[in-house]
């Protein structure tokens, strides 16, 4: 009986940990936003915001802020699945259609830079002359 409740309360605290927790990854993002921001710690900010995408598979800002942090470390792949996961969470996220185009911009594909670059300006992301300039 005992060895029962044991892995009872052992399978309900594994259920528990890993069920989607908003709140959690909401916390988990500013955190990870910050520590990019502020403090240029790319890899720690890869990894919070890696965890806030486990509690809330949603959080269209986490995977935003997770490819700005892989752009920084120059993971582009990485970073442009990231923000095209965003854009598919938010369809209408300007700052994601604006860094998806950076990042194709660093990987030397303007084509590519110029279609997000006009996305962004599309969706209401100011001050974009300098960058649609280069595009025809």
């Amino acid at each position: 009986m005992k060895k029962l409740a044991l892995i009872l309360t052992t399978f309900f605290a594994l259920v528990l940990i890993s069920c989607e927790n908003p709140a959690k990854s909401r916390i988990l993002t500013e955190e990870g936003s910050k520590q990019l921001l502020r403090y240029s710690e790319f890899k720690k900010a890869e990894e919070t915001l890696t965890e806030a995408i486990k509690y809330d598979k949603n959080n269209f800002e986490a995977f935003y802020y997770r490819g700005c942090a892989r752009v920084n470390a120059a993971k582009y792949d990485e970073a442009i699945e990231d923000f095209e996961k965003a854009i598919e969470l938010k369809p209408d996220y300007a700052d994601a259609y604006f860094n998806l185009g950076r990042t194709y911009y660093m990987k030397h594909d303007e084509d590519k830079a110029c279609e997000y670059y006009k996305l962004a300006e599309q969706y209401g992301r100011p001050n974009l002359e300098d960058y649609l300039k280069r595009c025809n």
